[in-house]
């Protein structure tokens, strides 16, 4: 299996223009760029597994009122970590069917991979969270979108470390 944090749904459509130079500003030749989410849809973020034998998509979790920025830990016990959502929440999915097993509040969405290491015998997870770039930046588009729907997100800067049993 691979598993993958996704975006979907949150479209944009761009103007070509003649691009002018200023010293510090953007020089992209794209104006009038308008987001919006696509019709019918009702989330943006997910994290996705899927079979690399078969090429399925084997199970999806849906994030309702987030985009997901995280990395992904899969690790041998059959857990699957991420915590790139604006809820700031750490996420351990079951591996094989997607089933959120566990998940714990933090100061900020996590968008460093998780890793795991072992100390004396004993596994840990640790996680870097900290909000900024991209994920700050679909933060406001989507409150622009919908205001008063998508809270800011500190931007963090704390080292998570969690002990698996």
């Amino acid at each position: 299996m691979i598993y993958i944090p996704a975006n979907n749904n949150l479209c944009g459509s761009n103007m070509g223009t003649q691009p002018q130079y200023t010293p510090g500003r953007p020089f992209v030749g794209v104006g009038g760029s308008r987001p919006f989410i696509r019709p019918g849809a009702d989330h943006v973020g997910e994290v996705q597994a899927w079979n690399v034998d078969t090429g399925q998509k084997v199970w999806t979790h849906e994030y309702n009122k987030s985009p997901n920025w995280g990395g992904m830990l899969a690790t041998a016990g059959g857990v699957v970590f991420t915590g790139g959502t604006s809820d700031r929440k750490f996420h351990g999915f079951d591996a094989a069917t997607g089933k959120l097993l566990w998940e714990f509040p933090m100061n900020s969405g996590a968008l460093a991979p998780p890793s795991s290491f072992s100390v004396d015998g004993k596994q840990y997870v640790a996680v870097e969270t900290g909000w900024g770039g991209d994920s700050r930046g679909m933060q406001a588009t989507l409150n622009n979108l919908f205001p008063g729907e998508y809270p800011e997100v500190p931007e963090g800067g704390a080292i998570w470390v969690f002990a698996l049993e």
